[in-house]
C-alpha cells in the first residue's frame, strides 16, 4: 500500500499548492517525494503521460466533457504502473471534490467507471483502477479515457488538470524501484452557469496570418521540411499576439507521431506543446511560446510584421493520411475590448509511408548466375497499442497492405472547417462562444498564466 500513499501524498502537494502546482509542476519532483515517503528513493519514471483533448473551458452544469490520458513505457524492458490518479488543482476558485465528477473507462475497456474519490480539502482527487496493476511491456502505450462533469453549482474560475502515476521498476533494486510520472498540468477556466447579461464588448483588433511554404507531401520517418509563419498587423495599434498552429484532421493524429518545432528569437528550435479542446477531440493543436522570455506572446507593432521559421515531420509511426493545417494569431484584448482569433487559410497535405525498395534483377556481364532479388517485403516499425475500444473512419493505407504508394488528391472541404476559415482565400476574424471553441481560451488563459509568472495579478 505504500505506492498508494505516495501518490495521495503527492497529490495533496498539487491540491494545496494551489496556483503553484499549476505555474510550477515540479512541485512533484522526486526531492519532493522523498520528503512525503521516508525510506524510499523515487526515482526518474520511464512511463511518460499525456492528456490529449482537455477543455480549455468547461461550463458549470453543462455536459461532461471528455478527454485522454496516454501512458507510454519509453524503457527496453516491462515497468508496472501500480496506480494512477487524476488531480483537479484549485487555483483560488474555491472548488471542492463535491463539483466535480470523473469516470473512466481502462485500457481495452468498453465500459465507463466511476473513479474512487480521495477526498481533499480544495480541488479534486481520485483513485483510477484501484485494484489493477498495468503491466506495460517495452515501448507500449496504454490510454485511458477520461469524463469529467463540473456541477452548477461550481464556482467560476481557473482549475488545473493533472494525471499522475505510481511507477515500479522491477529491474532496479527494491529501494530503488518506485517512480513517479504525470502529465503536464492543464489549464482549464469554469465558466459559470448562469452569463451575466452584459453589453458585448468590442473586439480586438487583430493580426493577419499566413502559412507559408507549406510542403504537399510528407514521409512517414522522414525528414522535417520547412515553412513559415507570417504575422502582420494592419489594425493601426501596437499588438500583443498568440501563435497556434492546428491539425484538423477527420481522426484523430496521434501527438507521439507529430515533430513539430519552431525557432525561438535565439535561434534555437524548439518543440511545440500540445493543446486540447472538447469541442474538436479529433483535432491536435500544437502551442508556441516565441516570446522573448519564453512567453506564449510576442509583441507586434502597428504596420509591423513578424516571421516564425517552422519545420514538420512526423515518426516512422506515422499511418498514411490526408491532413489539414491552420495557423491561427490570438490578440489579446485591451479595456472594453474581447479576445480575437484570425486563423489563415487551410493548407492540405498528405502523409505517405516510404516505398519498399523494387525488385531489380540485373546480370552481370560476365557470370551466368542469376542475381538475387532485392526483397520487397516492407518493414513497418512502431510501438504496440493496448486495444481501446474507439470507432475511426480511416481506411486501410496504400502502405499497409503493400500497394504503391500515390499521392492522394486534396480533401472534400470539412463543414466543421467553416468556424476556423478552412478553405477560404482570406483569413477571417473569429470571435465570442465561436473562438472560445476553436482554442481562444486556451490563448487567453496561457497569457493570463504568463501575467501571473510576471507578477502582475490575474
Amino acid at each position: 500500500m505504500r505506492h498508494r500513499r505516495f501518490l495521495a501524498a503527492a497529490a495533496a502537494v498539487s491540491l494545496a499548492s494551489g496556483l503553484a502546482a499549476v505555474e510550477a509542476p515540479a512541485v512533484f519532483a522526486a526531492s519532493e517525494a522523498v520528503a512525503l515517503v521516508r525510506g524510499t528513493q523515487i526515482q526518474p519514471s520511464p512511463v511518460t503521460v499525456v492528456l490529449g483533448g482537455a477543455p480549455a473551458t468547461v461550463k458549470a452544469g453543462g455536459a461532461p466533457v471528455e478527454f485522454t490520458a496516454r501512458l507510454r513505457n519509453t524503457a527496453d524492458h516491462q515497468v508496472d504502473v501500480l496506480s494512477s490518479a487524476f488531480v483537479v488543482g484549485d487555483t483560488g476558485a474555491g472548488t471542492r471534490q463535491s463539483h466535480f465528477k470523473l469516470e473512466y473507462r481502462s485500457p481495452g475497456g468498453a465500459q465507463w467507471q466511476d473513479a474512487t474519490v480521495n477526498a481533499a480539502s480544495v480541488g479534486a482527487f481520485w483513485e483510477i483502477d484501484r485494484s489493477a496493476t498495468l503491466h506495460l511491456a517495452a515501448g507500449v502505450e496504454a490510454v485511458y479515457r477520461l469524463r469529467l462533469t463540473v456541477a452548477a453549482e461550481a464556482p467560476a474560475g481557473r482549475v488545473s488538470l493533472g494525471f499522475n502515476a505510481n511507477v515500479d521498476d522491477p529491474t532496479l533494486p527494491r529501494e530503488q524501484r518506485s517512480g513517479f510520472a504525470q502529465s503536464e498540468r492543464t489549464n482549464t477556466v469554469i465558466a459559470p452557469a448562469v452569463t451575466p447579461t452584459t453589453p458585448a464588448p468590442t473586439p480586438a483588433a487583430a493580426a493577419d496570418v499566413r502559412l507559408v511554404g507549406v510542403p504537399t507531401t510528407f514521409t512517414a520517418g522522414g525528414e522535417a521540411k520547412p515553412f513559415k509563419l507570417v504575422f502582420t498587423n494592419t489594425s493601426g495599434k501596437d499588438l500583443r499576439v498568440m501563435p497556434t498552429v492546428v491539425f484538423q484532421g477527420v481522426t484523430e493524429l496521434p501527438f507521439e507521431t507529430v515533430r513539430f518545432e519552431y525557432q525561438g528569437p535565439d535561434g534555437a528550435w524548439l518543440p511545440g506543446g500540445p493543446g486540447g479542446n472538447s469541442e474538436h477531440p479529433t483535432w491536435l493543436y500544437m502551442n508556441l511560446r516565441p516570446g522573448d522570455t519564453g512567453s506564449d506572446e510576442f509583441a507586434l507593432p502597428k504596420g509591423g510584421t513578424h516571421t516564425i521559421n517552422v519545420r514538420l515531420s512526423f515518426t516512422k509511426d506515422a499511418s498514411a493520411r490526408l491532413e489539414s493545417l491552420v495557423a491561427m494569431a490570438g490578440s489579446l484584448p485591451g479595456p472594453g475590448e474581447s479576445a480575437t482569433v484570425v486563423s489563415s487559410q487551410k493548407a492540405d497535405f498528405t502523409i505517405v509511408t516510404a516505398a519498399a525498395p523494387s525488385a531489380t534483377q540485373t546480370p552481370g556481364p560476365t557470370s551466368a548466375a542469376p542475381v538475387a532479388p532485392v526483397s520487397t517485403e516492407s518493414e513497418t516499425a512502431g510501438a504496440p497499442v493496448l486495444p481501446v475500444a474507439q470507432a475511426t473512419a480511416a481506411a486501410p493505407s496504400p502502405a499497409a497492405v503493400g500497394a504503391p504508394v500515390v499521392a492522394a488528391a486534396a480533401p472534400a472541404a470539412d463543414p466543421r472547417l467553416a468556424s476556423t476559415g478552412g478553405g477560404s482565400t482570406e483569413p477571417m476574424a473569429i470571435t465570442g462562444a465561436t473562438a472560445i471553441a476553436l482554442g481562444l481560451g486556451i490563448l487567453v488563459v496561457a497569457w493570463r498564466r504568463n501575467r501571473v509568472r510576471r507578477g502582475t495579478g490575474n
